[in-house]
C-alpha cells in the first residue's frame, strides 16, 4: 500500500474514494494517496491549532451543552459552531472547495444542534440548510469555565486560520500546476469575504477601496496606522545620502551611486503576537511527508 494511504484509517479510506468521485478527480491510486496525503496534514494542522488556543478535544457533546465547538469531519470539512444563545447558534460550514456536491462556504446565525455530537457519528442541525455532515473526527471544545464571547473568537481564529490552510493544502491535489491561481489574490479575498458576512462582491470591493483608503491617508499624515492583530504601518524618515561608487553585485562593474535627499519612506511593524504565533507554527515545506 502506498506511503500516505496506510497512515490512514480504514474507515476514512472510503470517504476518500467518495471525494476523489465527487472532486471530478480521477479515481486512481495516485489521487488516493494525494488525499491521504492533504488529509493527514489538515488533521495535524487541526490538532496544532485547537493546542494553541488552549481547546480541549471531546469524543462527545451533549445537544444541551452550551459551549460552542470546532468540528472537522472524516471528509475534512470544517464545523464552527457557536456557543447557545437566544435564538440559536451560528454555524460556519466550509466544505474546503474539493467537494462538488456541499457548498463552500455557509454561515447560518439561528442553527440548532439536532442530537448529540460524538465521534464516528454525523452531526445533525436544523434552523438552515445544512441539515447534516459526514461522520465526524475530531470534536475540539473550550473548558467550561471560557466565556460565551470567548469562545466565539476562538471559534473564528481557528476556523479562518484552518480555512486558509486547508485550501493551500487542497491546491497540491486539484491544482497541481506551477500557475494555479493564489488563495490570497485580491480577487479570492473579496469572493471569500463577501460570502462570509453574506454581502455581494461589489459592495464587499467598495467596503475594502475605502478601508484601503483610511489606511493610506492616515500613513500619509505622518500617523501611526494600526491594523488589529498584524501590527502597524508608519512612516520612517531616512536621511539624505551622498553620491558613491559602488559595484554593481551582478556584473562586478563599478557604478555611480546617485545622491538622494532626506525622505519619508513606509514601514511596517508587525505584533509580538503575530510574531510569537508565528514562531509556535508546526511549519514544514507544502507537500513534506514529514
Amino acid at each position: 500500500m502506498s506511503e500516505f494511504l496506510e497512515q490512514v484509517p480504514q474507515a476514512i479510506r472510503s470517504h476518500l474514494g467518495g471525494l476523489a468521485r465527487n472532486s471530478g478527480l480521477p479515481e486512481q491510486e495516485e489521487t488516493l494517496e494525494l488525499l491521504a496525503r492533504a488529509w493527514l496534514e489538515k488533521k495535524r494542522m487541526f490538532e496544532a491549532q485547537i493546542k494553541a488556543l488552549d481547546m480541549l478535544e471531546a469524543e462527545s457533546l451533549p445537544a444541551g451543552d452550551g459551549r460552542g465547538a470546532l468540528l472537522l469531519t472524516a471528509s475534512a470539512s470544517l464545523v464552527g459552531l457557536g456557543a447557545a444563545r437566544p435564538g440559536g447558534r451560528r454555524l460556519e460550514y466550509a466544505s474546503i472547495q474539493l467537494r462538488t456536491d456541499v457548498p463552500h462556504l455557509l454561515v447560518e446565525e439561528a442553527a440548532s444542534l439536532e442530537g448529540d455530537l460524538a465521534v464516528g457519528r454525523e452531526a445533525r442541525f436544523g434552523g438552515g440548510s445544512i441539515h447534516s455532515t459526514s461522520p465526524l473526527l475530531k470534536i475540539a471544545v473550550c473548558d467550561p469555565g471560557v466565556s460565551a464571547e470567548e469562545q466565539e473568537k476562538r471559534l473564528r481564529e481557528a476556523a479562518i486560520y484552518l480555512t486558509g490552510g486547508f485550501l493551500r493544502i487542497n491546491r497540491t491535489v486539484a491544482f497541481p500546476e506551477p500557475e494555479a491561481p493564489e488563495q490570497f489574490s485580491a480577487r479570492n479575498l473579496v469572493a471569500y469575504l463577501a460570502r462570509k458576512n453574506s454581502l455581494s462582491q461589489k459592495a464587499m470591493r467598495a467596503l475594502l477601496e475605502d478601508y484601503h483608503l483610511l489606511l493610506e491617508s492616515g500613513l500619509l499624515v505622518g500617523g501611526r496606522v494600526r491594523l488589529g492583530r498584524l501590527g502597524a504601518l508608519h512612516l520612517k524618515m531616512l536621511p539624505a545620502r551622498k553620491a558613491r561608487v559602488g559595484v554593481n553585485p551582478a556584473t562586478g562593474q563599478r557604478i555611480t551611486i546617485p545622491a538622494r535627499p532626506a525622505q519619508a519612506a513606509p514601514r511596517f511593524a508587525f505584533s509580538r503576537l503575530l510574531k510569537e504565533r508565528s514562531r509556535q507554527l508546526p511549519w514544514q515545506e507544502p507537500g513534506s511527508s514529514a
